[in-house]
């Protein structure tokens, strides 16, 4: 089940949201994520560690085979299409692991605290420092005096060694990773909106990355609309409905489930 705050977060934003249960093939995947305009990949339980060629940690969760195999598959081909991409929680360490990065397996061992995992059935709040030449730093522009932001978190995992073309966009004050984004790439680059954050935004009161992704999935289907010489599928436009009424289309964007 996904948590309903991700479809308020997308409906608030301006965008219309669409499930997407894992299952599919890699074709099926693809075929997907090309009718997209904006892909969210949401948080959920541990990547299974054969993933990113390492043992499982003992407090790592059991595997999640076939979630592990859809969410990686939507998110290389989002980046290869060019989808806008918002990866939260397990979604950024997902973006990671498929640009061949890897994974911290229990936080509290490195960092001997427990401030990142939230209450048990709920979420904490802890400080992030944004990077000032970051594109996340366009999007979160108003720091508090000490440079840090609070942000919803609740996670015990983090990413290790950063995967190719994505840059650290933000940081805990104990150092962990908390926000990537498209960056260098030895292997081939990703373009357009590519964004991970290890914090829940959907948690939060804060709309403005959901705005993002909304605006950038909003530009790409203009975009792509007029390369076609028609009205993209999820730009703003006046129309009617059955009742005659004006309504405006709106961008379709995709929470994993």
């Amino acid at each position: 089940m996904l948590p309903y705050v991700y479809v308020d977060a997308v409906r608030r934003s301006g965008g219309r949201a669409v499930m997407l249960p894992p299952g599919g093939d890699d074709e099926e995947a693809r075929a997907t994520v090309a009718s997209l305009d904006g892909l969210v990949v949401t948080g959920g339980p541990d990547i299974d560690p054969a993933r990113y060629g390492a043992s499982r940690h003992p407090r790592t969760q059991a595997p999640t085979t076939l979630r592990d195999a859809w969410d990686l598959a939507v998110t290389s081909h989002a980046l290869r299409l060019g989808v806008p991409l918002l990866a939260i929680c397990r979604g950024m360490q997902v973006l990671n692991v498929c640009r061949g990065g890897t994974l911290h397996q229990h936080l509290p061992d490195l960092v001997g605290h427990g401030r990142h995992d939230g209450p048990p059935n709920g979420f904490g709040l802890h400080h992030v420092r944004i990077s000032p030449d970051s594109m996340l730093a366009g999007i979160l522009p108003s720091e508090p005096e000490d440079g840090f932001l609070d942000v919803p978190t609740h996670h015990h995992q983090a990413v290790d060694l950063l995967g190719d073309g994505l840059k650290v966009a933000a940081w805990e004050e104990d150092g962990t990773i908390e926000a990537v984004e498209a960056g260098p790439s030895e292997l081939g680059g990703i373009s357009g909106f590519v964004l991970g954050v290890q914090w829940h935004p959907e948690q939060g009161s804060d709309p403005r990355l959901f705005t993002a992704l909304v605006g950038a999935a909003m530009d790409r289907a203009a975009m792509d609309g007029a390369a076609a010489g028609r009205p993209a599928a999820g730009r703003p436009r006046a129309g009617r409905d059955v009742a005659g009424r004006d309504v405006a289309r709106s961008t379709v964007l995709a929470p994993m489930i």
